[in-house]
């Protein structure tokens, strides 16, 4: 069917998507590609469902979608990858809802989508993870709908969405939020 997200490491292309066969091999949602011939290296980590975004931090992959498991564990709509193994890491914010889109900064990674718990902090849509614990920062813009995009800059979050209103601000479905 089709690819969401794509990330480059090297030689490899690691792929999210709505796909059960990518690069000649049977691949449920997610693949490592070699770049030079275009088919699937043996990384399988095998999500449920589809896999909306992919953000690369050294040898941890973190994949955001409408999961329930990937790596060979039960991990709902956001995880982390082993790049060598595929199999999950202990990294588990446990969102309630799905994951459309990954950023990283430093040790946090920024998660939007049609959650309203993950990390195990209420948070509306949009939230700051930390890389070592998996919990959510204090960091709490509250978008009162679906987070679609974003981008991040220095000090700047730069959000794209469904949503009419952060915290006290009305928007109109973008937004630009201080980290």
């Amino acid at each position: 069917n089709f690819v969401h997200t794509i990330v480059l490491s090297g030689g490899i292309a690691y792929v999210g998507g709505f796909f059960t066969s990518i690069g000649g091999q049977v691949r449920n949602f997610i693949a490592a590609l070699d770049l030079t011939t275009g088919t699937a290296t043996a990384w399988n980590p095998s999500a449920s469902s589809n896999v909306r975004a992919l953000v690369l931090s050294g040898s941890t992959i973190y994949a955001g979608g409408d999961f329930v498991s990937i790596g060979g564990q039960a991990r709902n709509f956001i995880g982390a990858l082993d790049t060598t193994t595929g199999f999950a890491t202990a990294w588990n914010p446990n969102s309630n809802s799905n994951v459309f889109v990954l950023g990283l900064s430093g040790s946090t990674i920024y998660a939007g989508g049609a959650f309203t718990n993950i990390g195990g902090q209420t948070r509306n849509r949009i939230a700051a993870i930390d890389t070592g614990t998996g919990l959510a920062t204090a960091w709490n813009p509250n978008a009162n709908n679906d987070v679609d995009a974003l981008a991040l800059s220095s000090s700047t979050v730069y959000i794209g969405g469904d949503f009419t209103t952060i915290g006290n601000a009305s928007v109109s479905r973008f937004a630009i939020i201080p980290r």
